[in-house]
This record gives structure tokens, sequence and C-alpha cells, in this order.
């Protein structure tokens, strides 16, 4: 019998919102040395032990309610051929999953998929002042963000997205630092296209009192 000696963990990091894929061999864990799952920004994004092998305890940062959840899985079901989906344990939300790599990457739901259960959220596209624009903007950022070209300068990237029939603000939950991109027309994209990166700042606020724009209430989702 073949014993499975690999898995792959996906998990978005807390703190620059990367989706990535991590290999983790079943000989990278010890009784003395657990296996560290690590974001290319270089933090850790979750740690795998083990006392006899036979059971293993997962614990994950969390970047749905920012708390440290700890999962206790035995081998068999660690290094299963199956996919293992990681909950929130505060939410019920999936923040990642555990299994082999062709199986992890056809579970990852495309961004056009999101975006659409998104406005369908909000009530469809009639809830934009320009639904065309809209969606390229959210589809640009989101490439952006995916990227780390979307950041604070307070280094701790905890930034939520709050969707407006005219604009999007981002606000990052730490230090309250923002940035307001608007998309009403297609001059708003052209401009956003131009930018090199999305810098939240002090001063994102200004950009709100220039015009008073879209007083309807949106909906407002974590970078995760």
């Amino acid at each position: 019998m073949i014993v499975p000696t690999d898995t792959v963990i996906m998990l978005r990091c807390p703190d620059c919102g990367r989706l990535e894929l991590f290999h983790l061999s079943r000989f990278a864990v010890s009784k003395r040395k657990p296996g560290r799952v690590i974001c290319s920004c270089g933090v850790e994004k979750a740690r795998v032990t083990t006392r006899d092998y036979a059971a293993y305890t997962l614990e994950v940062n969390c970047t749905i309610c920012d708390l440290q959840h700890t999962y206790q899985l035995s081998g068999k079901r660690l290094w299963s051929q199956e996919v293992t989906p990681l909950l929130c344990l505060e939410t019920g939300l999936e923040l990642g999953s555990i299994g082999p790599r062709d199986k992890v990457r056809a579970a990852i739901p495309s961004y056009q998929e999101e975006l659409e259960e998104l406005i369908e959220e909000l009530g469809g596209p009639s809830y934009f002042v320009n639904p065309d624009v809209m969606y390229e903007v959210l589809n640009y950022v989101q490439e952006m963000a995916d990227e780390g070209g979307v950041f604070c300068p307070c280094g701790k990237n905890k930034i939520e997205l709050e969707v407006l029939p005219d604009r999007l603000e981002l606000r990052c939950k730490h230090c309250e630092r923002m940035k307001v991109i608007y998309a009403e027309t297609e001059e708003d994209y052209l401009r956003l296209q131009e930018l090199p990166a999305i810098e939240l700042s002090r001063r994102g606020f200004s950009n709100l009192d220039r015009k008073v724009r879209g007083k309807k209430k949106g909906i407002k989702r974590d970078n995760k």
C-alpha cells in the first residue's frame, strides 16, 4: 500500500491577504520540529505539530475573525486524498482547506463567482451608478491585492472593503487610514490603472468632501 506523504494547505495571509498553496511533507513535521506555513511576505500563517505521529494539531491565524484557531486532525485525515475544509470557529465561514494539490486548486472559487455573489447581495447591477466600470474597478483592485499592491503604511494591512454605488472605500481596521476609489466613469478606471499601488492614508476622507455622492448604504468585506 502506498502511504501519502504530502499534502497542500491553502490559506490567506492575515497580513498581506495573499491566497497561497503551501506544500507540507509528512517528514517535515516531527515531535521536536513543527511544520510552519509561511507566506511569501514572511508572516507565519499556520503551524502543524504532533506528539505521536497519529494525531496532529493545526494552529491557524484566521483572516476572518483575527483570532488563532486550533484544529485536531488525525494523521489519516491530514494526509488524506480528500479535501478537508478549514472553518473559522467564530463565524463558520471557510478560511482555507487541506488536501491533494489538484483537488485543493479545483476547490478555489473563482473571483468571478465571488463577484457575482457580491452583486447579488447588493441587489443586482442596478445598485451601481455604472455597473460596467464598477466591475472593472473591483477586478483591478482584486488583482492588485493578490500581487501585494494594496497596503497600509502601518504594516498591519487589516483592510476592509466597503462597496458603495459609486465608489469603493478601503479602510484599515488597525489605524483607520483609508482610500477612496471612484467607479462612476471610464476615466475613474483609467486613473486607477495609472497607480503603481494602492496605499491607504489619513487623508482618504478628503476625497469624500469634494463630492457628495452615493449616500446609499454599502456592503463591507474584509481582506481575507
